[in-house]
């Protein structure tokens, strides 16, 4: 079974659940394996964990609580929720329970021609130049002992930096970048990087 690989910010316990997906230990997937987009390596951290996580459940990878409406979810965190324009309007809406409003993450979950979508939301850790250098140190872990796949920086539309995750067999894909006041993640089973480019263009 593929396994994804995580960078923690060691400081930030908020993120335990959300693995950060960095398609680098077989099959990137794992930012969210658990529960919450999991920053990696915040600035000021020298230290990255790789420790190898299982396959995210894909229907509910947060182990969260379904939510009736995008209207209800909003209520309950700080940040505006967005759908991807041109998708069929979420299908579920998942929120993690237990958690303060400020450490929330919502999963909007699609049904595409191109199988399930998980987007996530929440709010960033880091600023957008501060994500600029988290990028950085992904890519860097591009072909280390102990991790496959790869980390790629990609300019989204307007110049919002992104990094693309990319399994070793080079048939997933996800995508991460953040905005102002909200942190977002792409990913499904069978998302290709030409998926997760357009879809993310498509929600700047």
């Amino acid at each position: 079974m593929p396994m994804a690989v995580r960078l923690l910010d060691c400081a930030s316990p908020r993120h335990n659940p959300r693995a950060v997906v960095a398609y680098v230990s077989a099959c990137l997937v794992g930012l969210l394996s658990l529960s919450g987009c999991g920053h990696a390596v915040a600035p000021g951290n020298s230290r990255a964990e790789l420790p190898q996580l299982p396959m995210p459940h894909w229907a509910n990878p947060i182990a969260g609580v379904t939510v009736a409406s995008i209207g209800m979810a909003q209520h309950q965190v700080p940040f505006k929720l967005s759908t991807i324009p041109g998708l069929p309007k979420p299908y579920r809406i998942l929120l993690t329970p237990g958690r303060p409003a400020n450490a929330r993450v919502v999963v909007l979950q699609y049904r595409t021609s191109h199988g399930l979508v998980d987007e996530y939301e929440e709010l960033p850790e880091v600023s957008m130049r501060q994500f600029q250098t988290v990028i950085k140190s992904w890519v860097g872990l591009n072909g280390k002992k102990g991790t496959e796949g790869t980390v790629t920086a990609i300019r989204l539309t307007g110049g919002v930096p992104a990094a693309l995750f990319t399994a070793a067999n080079d048939r997933t894909s996800s995508i991460r970048w953040i905005e102002p006041g909200v942190e977002y993640m792409i990913m499904g089973p069978r998302l290709t990087k030409r998926d997760c480019v357009r879809m993310a263009n498509l929600q700047v």
